[in-house]
């Protein structure tokens, strides 16, 4: 599942030691999501985000940052 919205790139799919959070099989489809997420948020260097992940993981995020930016902006400006 996870593969949709992460490509792991630069290494063949495979086993791989993480500082972060150990031995992680980057070949199976059952890594959590959320696992992969963190690695990622984290700067893991092997992981990047695909088009389908950026829309559904992190977008409605950046809108509820920007309406919060947006409504101190316009406090401000009274």
């Amino acid at each position: 599942m996870w593969k949709e919205y992460f490509r792991f790139v630069k290494l063949k799919p495979g086993k791989v030691v993480t500082a972060l959070l150990g031995e992680i099989d980057f070949s199976s489809d059952s890594v959590p999501l959320e696992k992969i997420k963190q690695l990622y948020e984290n700067g893991f260097s092997y992981l990047e985000i695909t088009e389908k992940g950026k829309s559904e993981l992190y977008v409605s995020k950046q809108v509820i940052e920007n309406a919060g930016t947006m409504h101190k902006k316009s406090r401000l400006k009274k």
